[in-house]
């Protein structure tokens, strides 16, 4: 009987760590109204500036998170001709999915340095260390929002979006 429970405590340990493993090899498209979809993964992280902020998470403690920037990762692909949001390219918006469809949106504005000093941040660690595979491996950081709901964890994909086409 011991024996029995042993190899399947081991047997479960094995496949959580398995689960683990996988879930932190997943890329995150960049896509919709962009001149370049691209995906983001750990290479990809690694090439792009990096950026920390602190935040509120939701067990009300303070907790930094570093990664790169929202406005980089839409940058990189072209969201916006020239890098200069006016006019028409201020309908434009951001669309960021979680694996389980959770679906948050920022206006492009909320995060352009050219409007604010707030960065959003597609995280990649917490408190120096990679995310925990319930969080990650990426989450998205909103600072400066009085309740976390749009800090999404596990992005899946970054849509740039324009609000005017049906």
């Amino acid at each position: 009987m011991n024996k029995n429970l042993l190899i399947t405590g081991m047997t479960v340990l094995f496949l959580c760590t398995v689960s683990a493993v996988k879930a932190q090899n997943v890329d995150v498209n960049v896509g919709g109204s962009v001149a370049k979809p691209y995906k983001i993964n750990a290479a990809a992280i690694a090439a792009m500036k990096k950026v920390e902020v602190t935040v509120k998470d939701h067990d009300g403690k303070d907790h930094h998170y570093s990664g790169v920037s929202l406005y980089e990762i839409i940058t990189k692909a072209e969201a916006v001709p020239g890098n200069m949001l006016k006019g028409k390219t201020m309908a434009k918006y951001v669309l960021i999915t979680a694996a389980d469809n959770y679906q948050v949106v920022l206006a492009i504005p909320e995060f352009d340095p050219a409007f604010t000093d707030k960065v959003a941040v597609l995280a990649d660690k917490e408190d120096g260390e990679a995310l925990a595979a319930n969080l990650g491996p990426y989450r998205l950081i909103v600072p400066g929002d009085k309740k976390p709901a749009r800090s999404v964890m596990r992005v899946t994909s970054i849509e740039v979006l324009d609000a005017r086409k049906p």
